[in-house]
């Protein structure tokens, strides 16, 4: 088979890259380890800041989400590139995807239950089934926690569940997607090939697609954060961190 002149025809390369790698690559399985990866990166600057003294639930949730931010755009640009390579094999190849997100959702349930904060087991490797059980628990324990504690009005533990369940719904399905995934990876690709063809197809490139692709979903995650932390801090100051606010409003 001839060689396509690329150089002529970018939309033919764009999705000849598409489907190139929806053919080698298990993009649902990037995308949840990805997602994974993120959410630790976050956990982790949490912690930091809590060490530099930023103690207030409304204040340091929605400062680590903030500069996460940045780290998750150059893993984009990472897991990008590595998409486009040849020369390594896919994870699809060496572990089953089912089995491998089985595996870290049993070992974070262990975390959880360890620490007294049981979750919920999350089945297969469908990240919006587990986004959708999550929301639902929540909204089913609302009536729960507004027995819990009388201290703390039913109207704020409700928009402290509603705020995290939209802030993680802004996550799954704005922030943590196939498409934003593979975007960043064309564009990659179309600067990789340089000369002609980027001349040609005026591509707006990896940053700015990812940037598009994600300030929305972000403020909205942001958002969210920003509502639980100042509700949880006007109603619960002496909690540090969210499992333990938690914890309080469960008494």
């Amino acid at each position: 088979m001839a060689r396509r002149p690329w150089h002529r025809d970018p939309d033919g390369f764009e999705q000849a890259t598409r489907a190139d790698l929806q053919q080698r690559r298990w993009l649902r399985l990037h995308v949840l380890l990805l997602a994974a990866l993120t959410t630790a990166l976050c956990w982790g600057v949490s912690a930091l800041l809590r060490r530099a003294g930023v103690e207030s639930l409304a204040w340091r949730p929605l400062a680590a989400v903030l500069l996460t931010w940045p780290l998750y755009l150059g893993l984009l640009w990472a897991w990008g590139r590595w998409l486009l390579s040849r020369d390594s094999a896919d994870l699809g190849d060496l572990v089953d995807g089912a089995d491998l997100v089985d595996g870290a959702a049993d070992l974070v349930a262990a975390g959880a239950r360890a620490a007294g904060r049981g979750l919920p087991r999350v089945p297969g490797s469908a990240v919006s089934e587990a986004a959708d059980d999550a929301a639902s628990g929540a909204l089913d324990a609302l009536g729960t926690l507004g027995e819990a504690d009388e201290a703390v009005p039913l109207l704020v533990v409700v928009g402290v569940a509603l705020s995290l369940a939209a802030a993680l719904g802004f996550a799954v399905f704005g922030l943590f997607g196939v498409d934003v995934l593979l975007g960043v990876a064309v564009e990659l690709a179309f600067a990789s090939m340089g000369g002609a063809l980027a001349w040609r197809a005026r591509r707006e490139g990896w940053l700015m697609h990812a940037l598009r692709r994600t300030t929305a979903p972000m403020l909205g995650l942001a958002g969210g954060v920003a509502v639980a932390g100042a509700l949880l801090h006007h109603w619960l100051p002496q909690a540090r961190t969210l499992p333990e606010a938690l914890r309080l409003l469960l008494g």
